[in-house]
């Protein structure tokens, strides 16, 4: 984090409630993706650019960018301009409200200087590299918090703790089978293919990402996608580092696959106990992803 990047955060969170939130999570995997694609084709200057400044940087940081606009979204419907303040898909410049794109840009330099401040110093492996989140989950569910607080919504939307019936059996499905293509494709390659895990150049889990993040295309199309980069990057952690901590493949594609339903569970508590109602967003991936990166990297630190 620098001056820089600060003044470049408040644009950021401006341009994506001008673009809505969702549409600007989805160009975060655009270039999560071709930024992993391109270090794993050994251009590291370009990728450390395309994912560390882009992707998860100043402009499409979801930290910045997409919670930037689920606080645009809370003060419109604050101030009456929209009924919906959950609604983090709609471009919000349509409503001609300079005020709306100004607290974009207010909660994006929020969550620049929260990430680099707190979570960077604190949960990024200084104290202990057993306790390390995900520094845009992290801050992506804080902003929220603030956002909605702030803007007068209740914090606890339902009484409901978990879905019933087929809704939770489809999540653990999902949860299950989304995991095991992610870990078998990695194991695949590193155990079947016999390939070197450095030709992911410690980007699987960024890869990953991305292609569940422009998924959500399909939603913005009006499919009933679902979501799932909460599970996918988790089930990518998971399997990745269980695997150069054990180097034993059929372990790792179990963790793989229990850490990801974890997720996929934990995003669906999250859902149905503070993320339902019109006040606004508090995003259940987001909060699924540092819930689960604390537990991940608990058991199996990353090796630098």
């Amino acid at each position: 984090m620098n001056l820089w990047s600060i003044i470049a955060s408040f644009g950021g969170g401006a341009f994506a409630a001008a673009i809505g939130g969702v549409p600007a999570f989805i160009l975060t995997g655009v270039f999560s993706i071709v930024g992993a694609v391109a270090g794993m084709c050994g251009a590291t200057d370009a990728s450390a650019v395309l994912v560390n400044h882009l992707a998860f940087g100043s402009f499409f940081g979801p930290h910045i960018s997409f919670a930037g606009a689920v606080a645009a979204a809370a003060y419109a419907k604050k101030k009456g301009y929209m009924e919906n303040g959950a609604d983090i898909v709609t471009a919000l410049a349509g409503l001609n409200k300079f005020d709306v794109l100004l607290v974009g840009g207010a909660f994006g330099v929020l969550g620049c200087l929260f990430k680099g401040l707190v979570v960077d110093n604190l949960f990024a492996g200084t104290l202990s590299p057993r306790l390390v989140t995900d520094g845009p989950g992290f801050t992506v569910f804080v902003s929220a918090i603030v956002a909605r607080l702030a803007f007068g919504g209740k914090l606890r939307t339902s009484d409901k703790f978990i879905s019933s019936g087929d809704v939770l059996y489809n999540t653990i499905v999902i949860g299950i089978t989304y995991s095991l293509v992610v870990a078998g494709v990695y194991l695949g390659v590193v155990e079947g293919a016999g390939l070197d895990p450095s030709v992911f150049a410690g980007l699987y889990h960024v890869l990953i990402f991305g292609t569940a993040a422009i998924g959500l295309t399909f939603a913005v199309a009006g499919q009933p996608f679902f979501g799932c980069h909460h599970i996918v990057i988790i089930a990518a952690e998971a399997t990745v580092q269980s695997y150069a901590t054990t180097h034993n493949a059929f372990l790792a594609l179990i963790i793989g696959v229990v850490f990801g339903t974890l997720a996929a569970i934990i995003g669906d508590v999250e859902g149905n106990m503070i993320n339902c109602g019109t006040d606004s967003h508090i995003d259940n991936p987001a909060t699924a992803i540092f819930i689960m990166t604390f537990l991940v990297n608990a058991f199996f630190p990353a090796v630098a």
